[in-house]
């Protein structure tokens, strides 16, 4: 019996400390510059203060104004990005963890 319990809690602990593993990864991602510093309404010239040049910008297709792409990472042998959406007067409008392709998707081609 002691061996069962034993064998359990060897894995109850496997399974926890994989989870950090993967929590230190996100977390590493939240402390880049353009995550944690950019936010709505800042003009594009203090989005490239605080991040840099982006990897690149598109005009989008779907929603209006410009989008810029910043690759903040790579998990898995894939690239981590990052967009940040402006408006026509150039301020930041959105933002999040994907690129400006994913982000400026048409909303009606899954109905």
């Amino acid at each position: 019996m002691n061996k069962v319990l034993g064998c359990i809690a060897a894995a109850v602990t496997l399974v926890a400390l994989s989870g950090c593993t993967t929590y230190d990864k996100a977390e590493s991602y939240v402390t880049k510059p353009v995550v944690k510093d950019v936010k709505k309404g800042m003009t594009r010239d203090q989005v490239r203060q605080i991040a840099g040049p982006p990897s690149t910008e598109i005009t989008m297709v779907h929603a209006r104004g410009t989008c810029q792409t910043y690759v903040i990472g790579e998990r898995d042998g894939k690239q981590q990005t990052y967009f940040v959406s402006y408006n026509d007067v150039g301020r930041v409008m959105n933002y999040g963890f994907q690129s400006c392709k994913d982000y400026d998707t048409d909303p009606q081609a899954n109905q």
